[in-house]
């Protein structure tokens, strides 16, 4: 079973992707809001994607965050955000192991096969 981690300060809009991603199949996803609760997760393993907004909880982005996971393993990164600018749109994209940059909100038809796209057409 895949294992999805979600970094999203915003509680409604997390509820409501993890609520999208078990519509599709996937059960196995954990929320946090912030970078080090995020690193936590990574170091436990067999997580399998990360979707991470760019502001996020404490001192530190979901850019940062994605650097940090880097160090630590190859987990796929999509950003999903409201940032639209060119500049931020660039450092994400640039970040290690980047897959994607959504805009918010996140449609599931656009999301998913992204999604599948990472994990190989093998979706759950």
């Amino acid at each position: 079973m895949k294992k999805i981690l979600i970094v999203e300060d915003e509680r409604i809009l997390a509820v409501s992707l993890k609520m999208d991603l078990n519509e599709i199949g996937y059960e196995n996803i954990t929320i946090v809001t912030n970078c080090d609760d995020a690193l936590d997760i990574v170091r436990q393993g067999n997580l399998d994607l990360a979707l991470l907004d760019i502001n996020i909880q404490g001192d530190k982005t979901g850019i940062d965050t994605a650097y940090l996971i880097s160090e630590k393993s190859e987990i796929p990164v999509i950003f999903l955000t409201g940032e639209t600018d060119f500049e931020t749109r660039f450092k994400a994209e640039s970040a290690p192991n980047c897959k994607g940059y959504l805009t918010k909100p996140v449609k599931l038809d656009i999301l998913q096969p992204l999604i599948f796209q990472i994990f190989s057409l093998s979706p759950v």
